[in-house]
């Protein structure tokens, strides 16, 4: 066996073999990867892999975009039996473990707990004040693995899924209230979102900082291109309250414009505007049915927005799982 850092563009393909293989749990099949997501996964690969050589060329002069994929594998016999991503978020010192994974065979062994030891020891040198990562909540044993490393449970979020037949019927926004639509680019709205409504414990190891949310210039253009060779459609729009101009609610959806695929939602809304839910669940969910017909759509809500979820369930989703937010300060 051996420990190594990630190496890519080579990595990418074997690692979409063992992750495809790894994330199934036949004993709890709502967790597993779902066909959709598979077809979604491989796309990105695929796409990343064809533009790996503008990613590098923009890594060389911007080296925060160096510090979007980095990580160790676990090669067993020639073969990656693990894995352990990381990424820094924007330009702060605060990280994301992004993905963590052992193949069912090699499970058992400390192959995960040596992987996390290796990647939290080089986000402390890289000057890492802050580590978050999410993990499924009845997974217990993932979830005694990252607490035994010293991390705190801090939040989480509530994975929603349906197949609607028909989009469904959109109440007009309430008075007060306007709608606007968002340039991909925009990150200060959600800043400004963010900055309001975010729980003090979940603040203690994600801060809501300008540097996480503003996206390096050569990323804005990075992202849209990957965007597009991946071929999916993303709009974004903002409630804003007419008196004041404040925002209190962020809506997007994205799907595929190609065959296969799944559609995805996204929902935030502040929680002392409650009955704007229902209009922001059900406007996304129209609006992905009608770019991207006959698909199962995701959802999913940070569960500190309970009237999100409840909004969600009325409109015919089910809860799928919910993910446990954890954080680590360094």
């Amino acid at each position: 066996m051996i420990i190594r850092p990630l190496r890519l563009p080579e990595d990418l393909s074997p690692m979409l073999d063992m992750a495809i293989r790894t994330f199934q749990y036949p004993e709890n099949p709502e967790w597993s990867v779902q066909a959709d997501e598979k077809t979604d996964t491989v796309r990105i690969i695929r796409t990343l892999r064809r533009l790996w050589p503008l990613l590098r060329a923009f890594q060389l002069v911007s080296p925060s975009l160096r510090d979007l994929f980095r990580g160790f594998v676990w090669e067993e016999g020639g073969e990656l039996a693990g894995v352990a991503m990381t990424q820094r978020q924007g330009t702060t010192d605060m990280w994301i473990v992004s993905t963590v994974g052992v193949v069912p065979e090699q499970r058992r062994r400390g192959i995960a707990r040596a992987l996390m030891t290796r990647a939290i020891g080089e986000l402390r040198n890289r000057g890492a004040s802050k580590v978050t990562l999410e993990v499924i909540d009845r997974n217990v044993p993932a979830y005694a693995l990252y607490t035994s490393l010293g991390f705190k449970p801090c939040g989480g979020r509530v994975v929603l899924h349906c197949e609607p037949s028909e989009p469904p019927v959109v109440h007009a926004l309430a008075k007060g209230y306007r709608e606007v639509p968002l340039k991909p680019s925009d990150w200060r709205t959600r800043y400004e979102l963010d900055s309001r409504i975010v729980p003090p414990e979940l603040r203690a190891y994600d801060p809501v900082v300008i540097a996480r949310y503003r996206t390096v210039p050569l990323l804005r253009l990075f992202v849209p291109l990957l965007r597009w060779a991946s071929g999916r459609e993303e709009r974004k729009t903002a409630i804003r309250r007419v008196s004041d101009g404040v925002v209190v609610g962020l809506g997007q959806y994205s799907v595929p414009k190609r065959p296969g695929g799944r559609d995805s939602i996204e929902v935030l809304l502040d929680p002392n505007c409650s009955e704007l839910a229902d209009y922001l669940v059900a406007h996304q969910l129209e609006r992905a049915m009608t770019r991207g017909p006959g698909r199962r759509v995701t959802l999913t809500v940070p569960n500190w927005m309970p009237s999100v979820v409840e909004a969600a369930l009325a409109r015919g989703f089910a809860r799928r799982f919910e993910y446990r937010l954890l954080g680590l300060t360094i």
